[in-house]
């Protein structure tokens, strides 16, 4: 059988969602049929570590702007190496893959939209369309983003398919000493435990976070944040939490390895985002059996059952944030059963490898549409 070859351009490998996802596709396509590589076009990224050892990491940089040239470097590179499906990440990706994978007439253009904050202006949805007839599939992960492109950019509905994010949820169901874990972090075994993790970025919006654990603290002095990421807010976060004198509830670790394990020793998982596509770091935290608290934003409405996998909360929402913290930790027997609820949900729909066949079943059935 003929080996294919895939390229997949995206921004960087930074500690993401989307960039997990990714390194999961890679790692599980059949290496019998397919040989992967990736291109960064912003930077290399701390993720390029766990990348496996055949699969190729090139670093094409561009310039800040709009990079007229990029294109024609991107298309020397996949003629260079053959490329025969072009999986695309995100829309920067979009604009300049579909471009270069034109001009070096690549067979297959795959176009996953991992999230979208915001829609864009009127020039950018006239592009966008017009690339969108010269992607063979357009992939979201999750519906209310089918429905947004249908909506806002006008993207014909046949060419649109859903495939949600997927996990290897045994990860993260994890038998650990959580009693270890906490002396380690300097917690009381008898306190109670609030995590959340995510990069730090004002769409994340940890502020609220940190607002609502004020309460939280007023109500359940004996509680503790973990906030495990980073970014570029992190020392305004800080001072926000020395402002509210929570420096003994809050604890950042920045960025971790050991995320199931530190998701054992959680009693309530948050995640308050503005903006969510479909979250993994949700994902892993309801594989793990934790009760989460998520706001009602994008995916978050597909993975969150109000009261039966979890709690939804308005974004923004310092208060119902914080009594749906406090609900949590008060009624021990309703968390336990919203994060079984949770973990069954994981383990039957949202699988890492469910995720990798529809990919392959997609680019199998585009590469014959392509002969």
């Amino acid at each position: 059988m003929k080996i294919i070859n895939v390229l997949h351009l995206i921004q960087g490998l930074e500690f993401g969602g989307l960039e997990k996802v990714t390194l999961s596709l890679i790692d599980g396509l059949d290496k019998n049929r397919y040989s992967s590589s990736i291109c960064c076009f912003d930077s290399l990224g701390n993720l390029v570590k766990r990348v496996n050892g055949n699969t190729k990491v090139h670093f094409l940089g561009r310039k800040q702007g709009i990079d007229y040239l990029y294109p024609f470097k991107l298309a020397r590179l996949l003629k260079e190496h053959k490329i025969q499906v072009l999986h695309l990440h995100n829309s920067t990706a979009f604009f300049y893959g579909v471009i270069a994978g034109k001009i070096a007439r690549v067979p297959v253009i795959v176009y996953t939209e991992h999230a979208r904050d915001v829609f864009p202006n009127l020039k950018v949805r006239i592009a966008d369309k017009l690339l969108s007839f010269f992607t063979n599939k357009i992939v979201v992960v999750a519906e209310y983003l089918k429905n947004n492109l249908i909506k806002y950019e006008k993207f014909k509905e046949k060419k649109i398919t859903v495939i949600h994010n997927g996990i290897d949820a045994d990860l993260y169901n994890v038998k650990t000493d959580c009693k270890e874990i906490r002396t380690k972090l300097g917690i009381d075994e008898t306190a109670n435990v609030v995590g959340i993790v995510a990069r730090l970025d004002p769409i994340k919006n940890h502020e609220c976070l940190i607002k609502a654990m004020k309460q939280v603290v007023s109500e359940l002095p004996k509680t503790v944040l973990l906030i495990i990421g980073d970014g570029p807010i992190r020392s305004e976060l800080e001072m926000l939490v020395s402002d509210l004198m929570l420096g003994k509830n809050v604890k950042f670790l920045g960025m971790r390895a050991d995320i199931p394990e530190l998701m054992a020793a959680m009693d309530v998982f948050v995640l308050c985002s503005r903006s969510e596509g479909l979250s993994i770091t949700l994902l892993e935290a309801m594989a793990a059996g934790k009760p989460v608290v998520a706001t009602k934003v994008g995916g978050n409405l597909e993975l969150i059952e109000h009261g039966v996998n979890g709690l939804l909360v308005q974004p923004d929402d310092q208060d119902g944030l914080s009594k749906a913290i406090i609900a949590c930790l008060n009624d021990k027997s309703k968390a336990e059963a919203m994060g079984l609820a949770a973990q069954k949900k994981v383990s039957e729909r949202f699988a890492v490898d469910n995720m990798i066949k529809k990919y392959e079943e997609i680019y199998g059935d585009c590469l014959r549409c392509a002969e």
